[in-house]
Formats: C-alpha cells, sequence, structure tokens
C-alpha cells in the first residue's frame, strides 16, 4: 500500500515537473521571438534615424547656401546622432517613443523642404532685385567717380593757386663796412650775402607756420654747407636735399618781407651761384648771383 502512494506522488511531482519546464521552454521561445521582433524594429528604427541625419545634412547645407537660420537645425542633427550613439545601449520598452521620434524628424524634413523652396524663391527674387541695383550702383559708381575725378582736379588747382608766390628776390653782397652790392660783387669786398624776399599777397592761401629752405649752389654744383650756421637736410620728392639755411614763416595772406643773412666760412669761388628757394613740396623760386 505504501509502495502505491510512493508511486502515486512521484508520478504528481513528475508530471508538475514536466508542466513547468513545458511552460518554461514556451516562455523562453515567446521571449526570444518577442526580442527578436523588437531587434528587427530597432534595427528598422535605427536606419531611419541614420537616413534622417544625412538628409538633414543635405537640408542645413541647402539652407546654409541660401542664406537661411541653421543654427537650430545643427543642434537637432547633433542630437540624432547622440541618439545614434546610445541606441543600441537602451532598453527594448522605448522603442516606442523613439519611434515616435522618428516620426518627429520625418515632419522636421517636410518643414525643412518647405522652408528650402521659399528661401529659393526669395533667393529668385532677390537676384532679379539685384540686377537691377547693380545697374543703379553701377552708375552711381560713375558719377562718383567722376565728382571724385572733379574735387580732385579742384583741389589741386586751389593747392596750386594757394602757393607760395615772389614779389621780388634780391641778392646783396655786404662788406664788414656795411655796403651792398646788389647781385654782383667781388670775393674780397663782402664777408656775407643777404637774400632780400618779398612774398605776395595771396587771399587763398591756407594760413600756416610754413619752412622755407634756402639752397645756396656754388658754380661747382656743390652746395654752400656749414651746420654750425644752421645747415641741414629735408625731404623734396622723396629725395634728401641738403640746405644752406632754413626759416621758419607766418603765411597769413597778407604780403611779407623777410631778410635772410649768411656770414661766409671761406672765401667765394669765382662764378655765377645759384639761390633756390624751397617748401617741402614745392620750389617758391630762384635767382642767380656772381662772384668776380
Amino acid at each position: 500500500m505504501k509502495n502505491k502512494n510512493l508511486i502515486y506522488i512521484l508520478s504528481i511531482v513528475i508530471i508538475i515537473f514536466i508542466i513547468g519546464l513545458s511552460f518554461l521552454i514556451y516562455k523562453s521561445e515567446q521571449s526570444e521571438k518577442n526580442r527578436i521582433k523588437k531587434q528587427i524594429e530597432l534595427d528598422f528604427i535605427y536606419d531611419e534615424l541614420d537616413s534622417i541625419s544625412i538628409l538633414l545634412g543635405d537640408k542645413i547645407l541647402t539652407i546654409s547656401q541660401l542664406g537661411g537660420e541653421i543654427d537650430s537645425l545643427i543642434i537637432i542633427k547633433e542630437n540624432i546622432e547622440k541618439e545614434k550613439k546610445e541606441f543600441r545601449s537602451r532598453a527594448f520598452t522605448q522603442i516606442n517613443r523613439l519611434q515616435g521620434k522618428v516620426e518627429g524628424y520625418k515632419e522636421l524634413l517636410i518643414a525643412q523642404d518647405e522652408e528650402i523652396n521659399k528661401l529659393k524663391i526669395i533667393n529668385e527674387q532677390l537676384y532679379d532685385e539685384n540686377k537691377g541695383q547693380k545697374v543703379e550702383i553701377n552708375t552711381l559708381n560713375i558719377a562718383i567717380s567722376e565728382i571724385n575725378k572733379t574735387k580732385k582736379t579742384l583741389q589741386e588747382k586751389v593747392n596750386y593757386a594757394s602757393r607760395i608766390e615772389l614779389k621780388n628776390l634780391e641778392i646783396l653782397g655786404i662788406s664788414k663796412n656795411g655796403r651792398n652790392y646788389k647781385n654782383s660783387f667781388k670775393n674780397r669786398l663782402v664777408n656775407k650775402i643777404k637774400i632780400d624776399i618779398e612774398i605776395e599777397e595771396n587771399e587763398i592761401a591756407k594760413i600756416e607756420i610754413k619752412d622755407i629752405y634756402l639752397r645756396v649752389e656754388k658754380p661747382d654744383g656743390n652746395i654752400m654747407f656749414d651746420i654750425s650756421k644752421g645747415s641741414g637736410s629735408f625731404i623734396f620728392n622723396n629725395r634728401e636735399l641738403f640746405y644752406t639755411i632754413k626759416r621758419e614763416v607766418l603765411i597769413d595772406k597778407l604780403s611779407k618781407s623777410l631778410s635772410i643773412e649768411y656770414i661766409k666760412n671761406e672765401d667765394f669761388m669765382i662764378g655765377n651761384h645759384t639761390v633756390t628757394l624751397y617748401t617741402d613740396s614745392y620750389i617758391i623760386g630762384k635767382k642767380e648771383f656772381l662772384v668776380k
């Protein structure tokens, strides 16, 4: 009797074990089927994300070339790339949320197509307007160029007319006892020369202090030069020239007279000497004197 009861109990345990094992096998098979199904869905969504990212990149380039705003689209594309990188590690329960995002990205692509079409229309209109504006701008530039040329010519004329003009230039040899010899004298009779300058009145002259450089050129072409008496050099027409004496003169539109003296430090050479007056940009005038 005991053996029959033991066999009965073992039979029930075996049946329960078989049923439990069968259930576990069934659940495992169902779980694997669900996993494969979800994996297929994940792969499909990942491929869609990748495709959307590529399309969005093309549209960002197109919108940028058309002059549209792309900053927000760049951020979205970066988010998609981030989604792709994290995609494989996410739980399968997130499939529905990711599918929703994919649908949203698709709508975004459609919206960008509409934006691109609007930008193309605007760019075509701007192109047509710009063609007309370019003609107007070219015409205006030509007119401005002519005005500038005229202005430059007038300014050059004004600058020329405002130059210092000489009314008179005299060169005197002066002896030790104060006797004057005009424009011609013997070397032994004089110990210095005096240059008398008269400047013409000029109503359009600019009021300023002007440097006047006086160069005395000897018959051999050299310049009378003595640093102790104020000789030096200046730049004229991009060249360095030596001067004999320099004076600062107030130019105030009125006629003006001034005298410049130069005491000789050696005997004058026999022959014609040339006195030339300069500013830093033009020659005021010149005159010769003869040393016998």
